[in-house]
């Protein structure tokens, strides 16, 4: 995905072009969920998209998780060194699940966003660089 906007960190994803770019980054991706005392639990996971939502299979801690706080976000890692990340924000709900293995759900959202961190400015043109603080 080549941009001309090198020093952009975030994009905008309309919703419109949400399940293109989906596509475009794969069907294995990150799910973010939080346990009850809101610590991040990661899991990496595969999905089918199913009309404009994600359908995911996922573990014990995972289900607990979503029957506590159904907000998630999705993170799939850019394609390439200095590449932007997809990531978008989604509601889960519980999905009926035909064999009856695994615990099924279903995943909703609106827009995501593309996101990488600022390129390094060069040494003659200080307005260009990244608005991270170390910490």
């Amino acid at each position: 995905m080549d941009r001309t906007d090198s020093f952009c960190m975030s994009i905008p994803v309309a919703a419109k072009d949400i399940l293109t770019t989906i596509k475009e980054y794969g069907s294995s991706t990150y799910l973010v969920s939080a346990t009850a005392d809101n610590h991040p639990h990661v899991a990496n996971l595969t999905f089918v998209i199913d009309k404009n939502d994600l359908i995911v299979t996922v573990g014990k801690r995972g289900t607990k998780n979503l029957e506590n706080c159904p907000k998630v976000t999705l993170l799939w890692p850019p394609k390439e060194v200095g590449g932007y990340s997809l990531i978008i924000d989604g509601i889960a709900s519980k999905h009926e699940n035909i064999d009856g293995s695994g615990s099924v759900w279903k995943i909703s959202f609106d827009s995501g966003i593309l996101h990488r961190p600022a390129q390094s400015p060069a040494d003659d043109d200080p307005s260009c660089g990244s608005d991270c603080q170390t910490i």
